[in-house]
């Protein structure tokens, strides 16, 4: 056999040979890849603030910077080692040995850090201030906001997804639906004035529909007065939104059925206001709903921190009272 037939022989199987070895290569490469790609397995939240957050693996341990979260983490087996608290919002047993990481508007971020949460939730228009803190400790943080009944079948179904009960939380979201639908069936078809106030020791404001009161109403097919107003704007700043202005005038004028009031605070002082802000007034005794002793004040545990899965209870309780 002539050298030169051996030499081409030979390079060739070295070429034909490297080739096998590359496409083994790459194929094993292109394997590892979808493996690897399967195992961080990417899950993409977008929040409540309209931010995207990454995560490579299901949450097992969380800190809830509001404890109106616990009832929705409790039911999907999400595992809290860390909460705040707060004098309203009872905390389920499950959550009761979790590290207590200060209160709902005062947290303790040192302790949040110490804990290594792989996932911290916080509420929307309250937390924003800790998540760069937190992000830089490498800490996800996903903004939830828990004010309208829509905002509760939301956040179920988000945290659904994060505790790896995707299926659970569509199912709980679709319970509460059918509770609350039952609630409003059994209401007669005639759609009542309604005004809600709010108060505290500070001031008193009227609540719109983006509201907890506000929304309770809207559900039950209410006729709140402040959508009245063409132009309502907020006393201050974003965490205000859900108000507009008090204003005697603009009451009597609407002339409401029925008056809500809820209220944040100590109760002397809340009273103190009412009195001097509204009630001391003699044109307040002209409304009809104050002729008619349809005024009430609505539970706190329901109507001033979001109810959760007790939205069907504050949909029931603000219906009892258009039937007294």
């Amino acid at each position: 056999m002539p050298a030169r037939y051996f030499k081409w022989s030979y390079d060739m199987k070295k070429i034909i040979l490297m080739l096998c070895l590359l496409a083994v290569s790459v194929t094993m490469y292109g394997c590892t890849s979808k493996e690897i790609h399967k195992d961080s397995g990417l899950m993409k939240i977008t929040d409540d603030n309209g931010r995207q957050v990454a995560f490579s693996k299901k949450p097992e341990r969380i800190v809830v910077l509001s404890p109106s979260f616990l009832e929705l983490l409790e039911v999907l087996d999400g595992n809290v080692v860390g909460r705040a608290e707060s004098t309203i919002v009872r905390t389920p047993d499950f959550a009761k040995n979790a590290a207590v990481v200060g209160f709902i508007f005062n947290i303790n971020t040192e302790k949040v850090v110490e804990l290594k949460p792989d996932l911290i939730v916080a509420y929307k228009g309250m937390h924003e201030k800790y998540i760069q803190l937190f992000e830089a400790n490498g800490i996800p943080v996903v903004v939830l906001n828990l004010k309208t009944y829509e905002d509760v079948k939301h956040s179920i179904k988000i945290l659904g997804e994060l505790t790896g009960q995707k299926e659970k939380g569509l199912k709980i979201a679709s319970e509460l639906d059918k509770k609350v639908q039952n609630t409003v069936k059994q209401l007669p078809k005639n759609t009542k004035r309604v005004a809600i106030l709010h108060s505290s020791a500070q001031n008193v404001t009227l609540e719109k529909e983006n509201s907890i009161a506000g929304c309770v109403a809207k559900l039950l097919q209410l006729h709140n007065i402040v959508q009245d107003i063409q132009s309502v704007t907020a006393p201050t700043g974003e965490q205000m939104s859900d108000k507009a202005p008090y204003n005697l005038e603009f009451l009597i004028e609407k002339d409401p059925e029925i008056i809500f009031i809820t209220s944040m605070g100590d109760k002397n002082d809340i009273e103190v206001r009412l009195q001097n802000d509204v009630m001391s007034s003699p044109a307040w005794e002209s409304i009809t709903a104050v002729k008619n002793n349809a005024v009430y004040y609505l539970p706190d545990e329901l109507f001033l921190l979001n109810p959760g899965l007790r939205y069907s209870q504050a949909v029931e309780y603000m219906a009892s009272k258009l039937q007294e």
